[in-house]
């Protein structure tokens, strides 16, 4: 037993960058962002580049300033948008930097 979340074990039992990935994509971004140190620490450790940029990203949108219009800066959108494709596209088991 470890001193983990069971949702956060998941991502440590993960065996390989695309169910990584998709654990990224499926979790509540609640999660992310009350757990970003554990999931960093796990995707740094797992040597996913890929999902610390992806996390990053989600972190950023989740966590600025919003304008008038509710939503967040165009760069921080696209910064995440483009994150969330590459992750996609890794959780299908397309190109993976550095496969396991």
């Amino acid at each position: 037993m470890t001193s983990l979340l069971p949702i956060i074990e998941e991502l440590a039992d993960a065996a390989d960058h695309a169910a990584r990935a998709r654990w990224l994509l499926t979790v509540p971004l609640s999660v992310l962002i009350r757990d970003q140190v554990s999931v960093n620490r796990l995707l740094s450790a797992a040597g996913f580049h890929e999902g610390l940029a992806y996390l990053a990203a989600e972190i950023s949108a989740l966590s600025a300033t919003r304008g008038r219009d509710g939503l967040a800066a165009h760069t921080v959108r696209m910064t995440r948008e483009h994150a969330r494709i590459g992750i996609q596209i890794i959780a299908r088991g397309g190109a993976e930097e550095g496969k396991d």
